[in-house]
């Protein structure tokens, strides 16, 4: 029998990841405006917590795209520019077309075996009656994470890096857009459209299904801007 005063605890959720879940809350359902001057003190405050979890979640959220830091400034969130948007939307456009139709030629088994397993983790998240918010998230890193490995396969590594910083300020938009627009089934059947595209090798499958996906992103943004309108200057 093991001495209740000496066995195993499970390990407590970190004061950063509470912290950084919390804050990510408040910024993506609009209680923290765009543009929103942040107070590290006030924060603090709010949220319950010492600075240094807070100081470790804004700088986690500001790898993400989600607030902006400047030095001797601070952090403010990050305001949404749908112009910008819609240019790198079409840069994205163009490299997810190019990353599809050469990794039809260049991916291995291994990954093709990744982007299995990014699809099954997609369609597993849909089992759940209510997508809880960590649902969400996961499923909305899955649907960047796949881009990414598609990018990976072409062992093109100029695309690779250029992929990686469009979807980085990108990250904000794409938050957007599966919390605030009721997509059917946020973007699975387009995902599922590339990746079986890919699989067969069918390079101009691949490419017109990562074209129809990103166009799909780009019409959404129009329903996007007027929720944001909205958010970041309530009616009063």
């Amino acid at each position: 029998m093991i001495n209740a005063a000496i066995a195993p605890k499970k390990p407590l959720r970190s004061a950063r990841l509470t912290t950084y879940e919390k804050l990510k809350q408040l910024i993506l359902s609009g209680q923290l405006r765009p543009a929103e001057r942040l107070s590290e003190v006030r924060l603090a405050e709010r949220l319950g917590v010492s600075r240094t979890p807070l100081r470790e979640a804004l700088m986690k959220l500001d790898e993400e795209g989600l607030v902006v830091g400047q030095r001797n400034v601070g952090y403010s969130v990050a305001d949404l520019d749908i112009g910008a948007v819609r240019d790198l939307l079409v840069v994205r456009e163009a490299l997810d077309t190019c990353a599809a139709g050469l990794a039809c030629k260049e991916a291995t088994e291994r990954d093709f075996e990744r982007i299995r397993d990014i699809i099954a983790q997609m369609k597993g998240l849909r089992k759940t009656k209510k997508a809880r918010p960590v649902d969400v998230a996961r499923d909305l890193e899955l649907g960047i994470q796949i881009h990414v490995v598609i990018a990976e396969a072409t062992r093109n590594f100029a695309l690779i890096r250029t992929t990686a910083q469009i979807y980085q300020q990108l990250r904000l938009a794409l938050w957007l857009e599966v919390l605030w627009l009721e997509l059917p089934d946020n973007g699975l059947a387009e995902h599922m459209a590339i990746a079986s595209a890919i699989l067969s090798r069918d390079a101009a499958a691949a490419k017109r299904a990562a074209r129809a996906h990103v166009r799909s992103t780009l019409a959404n943004m129009e329903r996007v801007q007027e929720l944001y309108k909205f958010r970041a200057f309530p009616q009063v």
